[in-house]
């Protein structure tokens, strides 16, 4: 979408994950690795995860074309639909976005990538609220925010915080 910048306001998602130094993030449903390429200048390393072979070869040529210092901090995974693919206590940090909506079994892949996420880790999850705007899943298909916490608590998560106000 060649509005995305607008919508999707990827500075805004930068600050929100925070400072990446000498992390490592994971980003699930990377697709083209929109995000997975904005925090590889910022972080330790970042895997780009996802379940379409497709992307991760679009993701592979775009690493291929980087400075030899950024191919070594990237790596693109294959997952399944029902496993991120992440090691025990992997990832520093873990963004998914536009993606959630799309997890089958949502509770069960939380609790395998919960295992692949180091202690203090940060899950950011970012999908389109319920809510109608130009952009987006049809609203059917969208989930409330209140099912999303209740998912994250029944995986093991805590400290669960919820932005209403600066993402759509």
């Amino acid at each position: 979408n060649e509005n995305r910048v607008i919508w999707q306001k990827p500075d805004l998602v930068m600050n929100t994950i925070g400072n990446l130094e000498n992390k490592v993030v994971a980003d699930i449903g990377a697709g083209t690795g929109y995000f997975s390429f904005r925090m590889l200048p910022k972080a330790k390393k970042v895997i780009a995860i996802d379940i379409d072979k497709r992307f991760i070869n679009f993701m592979d040529s775009i690493k291929s074309q980087l400075p030899e210092s950024y191919r070594n901090q990237f790596e693109s995974r294959l997952a399944t639909v029902s496993d991120p693919k992440l090691r025990d206590e992997e990832a520093n940090a873990v963004l998914i976005v536009n993606t959630y909506i799309y997890i089958e079994n949502r509770v069960e892949y939380l609790k395998k990538k919960k295992k692949g996420m180091a202690p203090n880790a940060k899950l950011i999850i970012i999908d389109f609220k319920k809510k109608n705007i130009p952009v987006g899943p049809p609203q059917e298909v969208k989930i409330a925010e209140s099912q999303v916490e209740e998912e994250l608590t029944n995986a093991g998560f805590e400290n669960i915080k919820k932005e209403k106000k600066t993402l759509d």
